[in-house]
């Protein structure tokens, strides 16, 4: 893998799992002729950040998307599950994960609104799969009104939207940060790509 985007840097990791296996690629891409590749077989592994403070307001009320590919056939935990971050919001020493999910060991996920202490959290039916498509993930949040909703591939998982959830802990956002890292050890290299991520106003779609 090669640098980072320009305007990124490099979020710790924690623990053994804090290694560099995260930066751009011209294996897989959405649009243009890299992505974002995020590569480790370890917890805890580093991802990349940019700072949103100079939206203004629109830092912590917007409409987001990014695109998503996952290595297929995808790792499939072997007992338990795997909870694996795709992006945050971050501010003030809080991180909430717009974009994650939970898998199971027959390769179903769920999509959550998760934060690091668990409490606030949402998560939907385990009603989707990983194969070998580009997809589309979108949120909104407004820390103004503690409001969050979700979409994949343009349908709304209504299941994890909420509005004045006042134990949500959403806090105004200084920095996105984008790359798969997860909590349980997977048993081989989860793979994955991220592309054309967009921040907006309004909502942005997957067109």
């Amino acid at each position: 893998m090669g640098g980072l985007p320009t305007g990124w840097t490099l979020y710790q990791g924690y623990g053994k799992g804090a290694t560099t296996d995260v930066g751009l690629a011209n294996d897989q891409f959405h649009s243009g002729r890299m992505s974002l590749k995020s590569d480790s077989a370890m917890t805890g592994q580093r991802r990349v950040q940019k700072s949103i403070a100079s939206l203004g307001a629109t830092a912590s009320k917007h409409w987001g998307r990014v695109f998503y590919e996952v290595q297929s056939p995808a790792v499939k935990p072997t007992s338990g599950v795997l909870h694996i971050t795709f992006l945050g919001l971050y501010g003030s020493n809080q991180e909430n994960r717009v974009v994650d999910i939970v898998e199971a060991t027959n390769g179903t996920h769920q999509w959550l609104y998760n934060n690091p202490d668990d409490k606030g959290s949402e998560g939907s039916a385990y009603s989707w799969t990983f194969d070998a498509a580009w997809h589309c993930a979108e949120w909104y949040v407004d820390v103004g009104t503690k409001s969050y909703r979700f979409f994949s591939d343009g349908t709304e998982v209504k299941s994890i939207g909420f509005a004045n959830k006042t134990d949500s802990e959403m806090v105004d956002y200084t920095s996105v940060i984008v790359g798969a890292t997860f909590y349980q050890v997977p048993p081989s290299a989860w793979v994955m790509w991220f592309d054309d991520l967009a921040i907006d106003d309004n909502q942005i779609g997957c067109k």
